[in-house]
């Protein structure tokens, strides 16, 4: 991006943006990354033929579930960010039910009893960090949930402080979803292993829509 103003569009996840989708996360977690590793236990990896080592057979059937998680009816899988057409960000999305490893992990474990969708993964290419692109993503999760008549959304980030590095971020940091109008609802989980990540839960409430509503496009102006 340059100084002059560009057009930053998000987008739901649709089986033909899946290469898109792939195209960002590969710019910072390599190329075995296809968004399922919170949405599988080991044994539904072995089970779904996508354990072990990454093979080509491997990559197409990551791809092919990943094309299939954002056909669902109930919503798709994750929102696409592009800058002028080019896919810049991406953000995983859905509910929480769908992700098993919350639920083995205390830092990302359920504060409540309200149904929401949690945000597991926020990826910003190099060369368009520190714009914007990631808090338009989460706030546009909020307006998508609502269309999807859902109730709040979750979000599992790193507590301000100590710098990590951008892979370490994935979940995102305190300030960017205060920025983007999530609130704390819980602090630091006490008596976490010191291998833990330290996360504090932050929630978003929506105003929900119709299930009805056509699919969401949200567009906004990006600036350096």
């Amino acid at each position: 991006m340059t100084k002059a103003s560009r057009t930053l569009e998000i987008r739901p996840l649709a089986p033909s943006r899946v290469a898109d989708v792939r195209t960002v996360l590969a710019s910072t977690f390599g190329s075995q990354c296809w968004d399922l590793f919170f949405r599988f236990t080991d044994e539904q990896k072995r089970a779904a033929g996508i354990a072990g080592k990454m093979t080509p057979e491997h990559e197409a059937r990551r791809k092919e579930i990943l094309a299939k998680l954002a056909r669902r009816k109930r919503g798709s899988a994750g929102l696409v960010a592009y800058v002028d057409g080019e896919p810049v960000g991406y953000i995983s999305l859905g509910p929480r039910s769908d992700y098993p490893g919350f639920a083995r992990m205390r830092s990302t474990s359920a504060v409540d009893d309200v149904p929401v969708w949690v945000i597991p993964c926020i990826t910003v290419r190099k060369g368009y960090r520190g714009r914007g692109v990631a808090i338009a993503m989460i706030r546009a999760t909020v307006a998508y949930a609502a269309e999807k008549g859902v109730a709040a959304v979750d979000g599992y980030a790193r507590p301000d402080g100590k710098r990590v590095h951008d892979g370490s971020a994935h979940m995102g940091t305190e300030s960017m979803f205060r920025r983007a109008g999530f609130k704390r609802i819980r602090g630091v989980v006490p008596g976490l292993p010191r291998y833990y990540t330290p996360r504090v839960t932050m929630r978003a409430t929506t105003r929900t829509k119709p299930r009805t509503s056509p699919p969401s496009r949200t567009r906004s102006r990006a600036t350096s």
